[in-house]
């Protein structure tokens, strides 16, 4: 019921809703992903400087090391020209914030990741319902991670989920799943 109820909620067909993962904490879809992506020393993600210490965290945990960039004033969210600031040729990921439930500027920033060759995931912990030029968001970038704690906008008092937008990837993530489990 949960699956269908996200599903739902964020306008998925069949076919990608397949590609959700449930967690204990978002912050562990973050990770799976992360490790997902095989990201080892020396590889850099690019995050917003106001964000959750678990998102750094994760990152840190395989080895890569997180890269800050500017926030907007106006939306507390990622921004472009910091971003591409930023990029390195050791720069894998950039994630997106959507902080308070604002939106970055998605679709600027995914297509200047695919333009660079990087991943983009999408930080809906605080995003579950809002949407980003009529997209539910988490539904643009390569995937996102949802927080479903206690205090997020979608409560189920503990949990998480990963929606990976790519079959490739979203194998991946099986695999570590089944890792993780052992």
């Amino acid at each position: 019921q949960l699956r269908s109820a996200c599903a739902s909620s964020l306008n998925l067909s069949p076919d990608v809703s397949k590609n959700l993962f449930f967690y204990w904490k978002g912050r562990v879809a973050l990770y799976a992903y992360l490790l997902a992506l095989n990201l080892c020393d020396g590889d850099e993600v690019i995050i917003p400087g106001l964000t959750c210490v678990v998102v750094p965290n994760a990152i840190i945990y395989t080895g890569a090391k997180p890269i800050y960039a500017d926030i907007r004033r106006e939306t507390l969210t990622l921004d472009l020209q910091s971003v591409e600031k930023n990029i390195s040729p050791r720069t894998k990921l950039i994630i997106i914030q959507n902080t308070f439930g604002l939106s970055a500027d998605v679709i600027a920033l995914v297509e200047l990741a695919h333009e660079r060759g990087l991943t983009v995931i999408e930080d809906c912990a605080h995003g579950f319902g809002g949407f980003y030029q009529g997209k539910p968001n988490g539904t643009i970038a390569d995937a996102a991670f949802f927080s479903t704690q206690w205090n997020k906008p979608f409560s189920t008092g503990l949990g998480g989920f990963l929606l990976v937008n790519n079959s490739d990837m979203a194998l991946r993530v099986k695999y570590v799943n089944r890792a993780l489990m052992q």
